[in-house]
Order: structure tokens, then sequence, then C-alpha cells
């Protein structure tokens, strides 16, 4: 079994920050045909002293990016010399490469090149959307084979870098700061996933996402800024991975919408003011989302959350090997947010929540959404939670909502669980709050439920015996009960004992 801790030493302990990034995976995982060691047809420059009346060589740059973008073709790679880019209007890339002449653009080797959009006080204007803010300050726009590497996108009173009806683009490790909408975003504008596809989005960072402090001017700040720190809003055939994301707004990660046929893996997010991992059915069915090996810790929501807001179903999503501390709400979350649609076909396992749920307590006594895993919606089919540790998770390690007693006649809501098949075995549960169920867990006004824990079948309650939780260490010491009592003969949680 793979582990994101053996990557890079410093990731038992969280703290990806401190040591280079993994390199990306090689793209033929997602049939992807790449061109990144075929000679260029053209190498263009852009450089804070150039012209944009210039040819766009080396020794007679560009100015603009957005020269670079209107001219750039197929095979054609622009390098951006190091300093600050003040944008009047967005860059757009409307030009498409091919499958063996990708169209790159790109930091030039070892500077750092800077795309400041402070100066775009409206956000971008509408391109087949319904909102401006939808629009990134570097938007790449029905397209196809296109590489946005390398460059620090920051001040959008937009997103920051936005993928919108393009299929086969690159978006790898750059970095985006202080943006209204998304920090990197991913639409589909018929809400069918079938004009933005095998879309990558890896080792980049994502901070300050989703502040008021872009408003767009002449706007009138509302509840909530838009969207989410990384949003995949329809997209089929994608990957998100070593991506940092921190200090955001609102969500960390969603794959929402109609997206299909996608992996988020080996991301860190931290100190999101929502939940850190979301998927959320929007327009119709978003089905195939497999997320392992995340760390989330220190979001302000819960570590991962699961629902159908205004969409027709969510299924076969798989939720494997994460790593989830130190939220405060629900570690796991099945969410009645919106429309409270349907759920089926989900697999919960082989994660390790840690001491989630210890927001400040309400009038209720609990932060308004707690405990390890909280079966909160009812209009759940399918789902298997097994072979998970949960331990110091406030209130339950897995609980469910008195909206289940409605789908038995008696009221017994473990015999209507089983009636939905909804199987929870061989857990780990440790350090469990001793407390009379139900207990009561929401918000006002009126989204309040009684919640009962339960252990499902051939639990295992002992101290799973991490090396260091304190510090973020939570590989098992060689003698954990947690060895070997799995559902298959195997480890339960994330990690297994090692180096």
């Amino acid at each position: 079994m793979k582990h994101l801790f053996l990557l890079c030493p410093l990731i038992a302990i969280v703290m990806l920050t401190a040591c280079a990034p993994p390199p990306p995976r090689q793209p033929k995982q997602l049939g992807f045909v790449t061109s990144a060691d075929a000679t260029p047809a053209n190498i263009f420059y852009v450089a804070p002293d150039g012209d944009d009346g210039n040819p766009g060589t080396q020794a007679r740059p560009w100015l603009t990016v957005n020269k670079a973008a209107a001219a750039a073709r197929a095979g054609d790679v622009v390098l951006i010399r190091g300093g600050i880019y003040k944008l009047e209007v967005p860059v757009l890339v409307i030009n498409s490469g091919t499958p063996q002449a990708w169209i790159t653009f790109k930091s030039y080797p070892g500077e750092k090149a800077v795309i400041d959009a402070a100066a775009i006080d409206r956000g971008a204007p509408k391109i087949g959307m319904r909102f401006s803010h939808d629009n990134g300050a570097f938007q790449v726009h029905a397209v196809q084979y296109v590489r946005v590497e390398d460059l620090h996108v920051r001040n959008s009173r937009g997103a920051g870098i936005s993928v919108r009806d393009s299929s086969y683009v690159d978006i790898i490790g750059n970095h985006t700061e202080n943006t209204y909408s998304s920090g990197i975003s991913v639409w589909d504008t018929n809400h069918d996933a079938r004009g933005t596809e095998y879309i990558r989005v890896l080792s980049n960072t994502v901070t300050r996402a989703n502040t008021f402090d872009m408003l767009p001017t002449g706007n009138t700040r509302q509840s909530e800024a838009p969207h989410e720190a990384i949003s995949i809003g329809g997209a089929a055939h994608f990957e998100v991975a070593y991506n940092h994301v921190y200090d955001v707004d609102k969500e960390g990660i969603d794959v929402k919408e109609v997206s299909r046929h996608g992996k988020v893996h080996h991301n860190l997010v931290e100190r999101a003011d929502r939940q850190g991992l979301y998927v959320d059915a929007w327009f119709g069915k978003l089905e195939d989302i497999e997320i392992y090996e995340n760390v989330v810790r220190n979001c302000r929501g819960a570590g991962f959350a699961i629902s159908v807001e205004g969409g027709e179903a969510l299924r076969n999503v798989r939720f494997h090997h994460n790593l989830l501390y130190d939220n405060l709400g629900t570690g796991i979350l099945f969410a009645r947010w919106g429309g409270d649609g349907p759920r089926s076909d989900i697999r919960i396992y082989n994660n390790t929540l840690h001491h989630n749920g210890h927001g400040p307590a309400s009038s209720t006594g609990y932060f308004w959404i707690t405990g390890g895993i909280y079966l909160y919606s009812a209009n759940l089919e399918d789902v298997e939670i097994r072979d998970n540790i949960l331990s110091a998770n406030r209130g339950f390690q897995i609980g469910y909502s008195d909206h289940w007693l409605k789908y038995d006649g008696d009221g017994d809501g473990e015999r209507a669980l089983q009636s939905r098949r909804i199987s929870v075995h061989h857990n780990l549960f440790h350090d469990t709050d001793r407390v009379t169920f139900p207990i009561r867990v929401g918000w006002p006004p009126n989204d309040y439920a009684n919640v009962f824990g339960f252990a499902g079948e051939a639990a295992v309650e002992a101290d799973p015996q991490f090396v260091a939780p304190e510090q973020g260490d939570f590989r098992l010491r060689a003698g954990s009960p947690a060895v070997g009592a799995g559902s298959d003969g195997g480890t339960i949680g994330a990690l297994a004992p090692g180096p």
C-alpha cells in the first residue's frame, strides 16, 4: 500500500511546506499526450522592460502577457521573465495546441513572474457564463492542449487562474493569492462535462481565496464570496494533486456540479474557513470520484463533506487513506445542505480521523457540526464505512441523525441503516466521549437533529498507538492493535507502521 507520507520525509508530520513538492504523476495516467520533451515551434519572451511592438525574442521581448496569449500557437512556449505584470485586462488564452505540440506559458527558469490584477476593478468580462467573477485574471477559454506553469497570480476580483470549456489543460506549479473567487477553477458551461475534460491541477499553492478584500468595485457584499479555493465545476477525467491550500475564506477543494471520472490526491488543506474537501452535485449526476491520501487539518468546518445541493444524484465516490485531524467541525459529514439529494455507492475506508468536532460549543453544548463521521442526511443508500481509525472526536466517533428513524416503523435507527445498505464494520475507536445518546447538534434556526452514536460490526476499541499525534505524526507503532485487525486482515487506518 502506498502512502503519501513516504513521498517526502516531512510529510509524515504534515509539514509539506518544508520540503520540495513531489513530481507530478505522468500524464499517461489520464490518457494525456504530452509535448513536454518536444522541440518548441517558437520560444517567445515577455519582460517588464519589453515592448509589444517587438518580435517577442529574448533580445527584444514583449511587454504584456496578453500579447503573448494572443500570439502563441501550437507548439509555442512563452517564457515570462521575473517581475510584476500589472494587468489592465485579463489574460485570455484562445488558441489551441495539438496533441504533439502544446502551447506553454511559464515563468522563465529561476525567476518569479507575478501577474497582478488589482487594476481590473470589476472582475473579468463575462465570457460564456452568468457571473463575471467566475473568470480568471489568467483565463484558458475554449481551447485544447495548453499548459500554464509556475506563474504567480494575485489580487483578482474574479478568480486567479480559470479554465472554461477546454480539454487537455495542465495547471502546474502556480501560486495564487488574494482572489475574490477561486484561486484556481475549472468550469463546463453546458453542465454536461463533455467539453471540459482531461484537466490536471498539480503542485499549485492557493491562499487567500474567496476573500471580500477583493470585492469588485460597485458590488454589494453578500453573505459569502463565490466558490472555493480550488473549484472543479463539471469536468471529466481530471486530476487534482499535490496542491497546498491554506488560509482561505471558504472551502478548500470542491469537486462539484456534474464532474465525473476524477481523482483528488496528495493535497494538503489547512485553515480553510469551511470544509477542507467537498463533493457536491449540481445540475445533474456527479459520479466516479476517488479521493485519497490527502491531509486536512485545522479547518473551521468539516474535514470532508459530501452532499447533493441542487443536482440529480451523487454516486460512486471512494474516500480512502486520508488523514483528517484538528478540524473544528465533523471529520466526515454527509450533509443536508440545499436539496439533500440522493447519494449511493460510497466507500469510506482506511482513513484516520483524530480530534475533529471540537469547535466552540453552541447552545446545545456542541459545535454546530461535530463528531468523527456524521450521517446527518438519511438520503443515502449503499454506503460502506470500514477500516477507519476514529480517535478523540467530539461527541461521537460515528453517529446518525434522527432523520434515519423514519425508515423504520419502530424507530430503530440501526435497523433503518441496514435497510438502506449502510454497512459499518471493522473500525477502531479510541478516546470516545462518555455521553448519553441522543445528543443535540445543529445550527439556527431549525437545522438541528438528535444524534445517536453507534459502532457497527467487528469494532475494535483500543488505543491505536500513534507515534506522536501532538506533532502530527499519525503513523502506528509496531504493536498497534490496528495492525492485522482490518476487514481483510490488513491494517486499520491511513498509515501502517514504518519509516
